[in-house]
């Protein structure tokens, strides 16, 4: 691994809250190395009194190191979310490119300049909900979405508030356009 991508992981480390990640881990009781991968030198640990920050912070390197060594645009991993930008790949890149084109090897290459970057996330908690609009079939979800608006929109006729009987067709409107 290149000496300066080391200091980037090293800088990276020391710049987290290690004791409210600390906290939050402990609270929802993660463990270490519980991704849905398996990551070489990433050894399971349960959670349990015996995790430490050292811990957390073993699996973090572990998890740059290899999104660097493998040069992996982004991953996520258990909490971890990593973004990575490699300013040296994208220079060889342009440099295959223009030999392609059969440019001369003698031109400066101009581009935009920036340092390789490297970002993490820690995200305790999320939700991924996915769709596959090809099926046609709208999620059970949606369904009682559709029907509560349909409900608010009988109440909003009923009591005669017919601004807001207005703006629910449309919202029923737009939500049948989308099913379509």
């Amino acid at each position: 691994m290149h000496k300066d991508f080391q200091k980037l992981i090293d800088k990276l480390v020391q710049s987290l809250d290690w004791d409210s990640i600390y906290t939050i881990h402990t609270a929802f009781k993660f463990g270490v190395g519980e991704g849905s991968e398996v990551i070489p030198g990433l050894k399971r640990k349960i959670y349990g009194p015996n995790l430490t920050k050292n811990d957390l912070k073993g699996e973090l390197k572990t998890l740059l190191k290899f999104v660097i060594e493998n040069d992996l645009n982004k991953m996520v991993y258990g909490q971890w979310m990593i973004f990575w930008f490699n300013q040296e790949w994208e220079i060889i890149e342009e440099q295959e490119m223009r030999e392609e084109m059969g440019e001369d090897e003698d031109i400066e290459i101009e581009f935009f300049s920036t340092e390789s970057r490297l970002e993490v996330i820690y995200s305790p908690q999320r939700i991924c909900l996915t769709i596959d609009v090809n099926s046609g079939q709208v999620p059970t979800a949606a369904k009682s979405d559709y029907s509560a608006l349909q409900t608010m929109l009988d109440k909003a006729l009923a009591k005669e508030e017919y601004e807001l009987a207005q703006k629910l067709q449309e919202i029923l409107k737009l939500t049948n356009n989308t099913e379509e």
